[in-house]
């Protein structure tokens, strides 16, 4: 059995990504509590069962700062979700920090050293 996420699966990963870009366009109050912050989504997965759903972001705040973005922000995002969705199941979303991002900023430097 391959891997490879469905037609319908990918759909949902880029109407999340949409949306929540959108949330951080349009929702602009979270930056009275954090001025400077920055959000780039980099990557949405969907679990198969389209229950779950994980937001990989990079930002430019704290992990405490981030977790009190979550604690804050998440049902907002989450509800924005499921009024815009038109699925069976709205898919329960966490946010996180993409350590990918993170990884390559540290092999970058490790060349520019060479």
């Amino acid at each position: 059995m391959d891997n490879k996420p469905s037609f319908r699966t990918k759909k949902i990963e880029l109407s999340i990504k949409r949306l929540v870009s959108e949330f951080f366009v349009t929702q602009r109050d979270y930056l009275t509590k954090f001025p400077n912050v920055r959000f780039e989504i980099t990557n949405v997965k969907v679990s198969k069962d389209l229950r779950f759903a994980r937001i990989f972001l990079v930002h430019n705040i704290t992990e405490e700062e981030f977790k009190y973005f979550n604690k804050l922000y998440l049902k907002d995002i989450q509800n924005l979700i499921a009024r815009t969705l038109t699925t069976k199941y709205t898919p329960k979303i966490s946010l996180s920090f993409d350590e990918s991002f993170q990884e390559s900023l540290r092999v970058q430097s490790l060349l520019d050293n060479l």
